[in-house]
């Protein structure tokens, strides 16, 4: 998966937070199709959050369909520069230092 994932042009999944953090993380586009039935609908947030950046396109799981699927990544793809930009969103989202940033705050706490 990692291979698939480094070779994507554009990625077309699920919204948790994992995910969405590997994507910033890849500097990879997407189309985020948040799990309805998640709890406390976090995975729309984080999607409306990474769309809100300009590093993906939201479409509800209750509008996805091939359809919609196929008319979404022909657009995207033939969007000049889009996915590129989209990308280069993408990285912008990423925070590398996050995880020693809260580690560091924490030990202000047990020091």
């Amino acid at each position: 998966m990692p291979v698939a994932f480094k070779e994507a042009d554009l990625v077309v999944c699920r919204s948790g937070m994992g995910t969405v953090s590997e994507l910033a993380a890849a500097g990879k586009p997407a189309i985020l199709v948040p799990l309805p039935t998640a709890s406390d609908q976090h995975q729309l947030h984080n999607a409306q959050a990474f769309e809100k950046a300009g590093a993906a396109l939201l479409v509800l799981d209750s509008e996805m369909n091939g359809r919609r699927l196929v008319d979404e990544v022909t657009r995207l793809a033939a969007g000049a520069g889009l996915l590129e930009k989209m990308a280069e969103a993408a990285r912008a989202f990423a925070k590398p230092a996050a995880a020693r940033r809260a580690a560091e705050i924490l030990e202000t706490f047990v020091h």
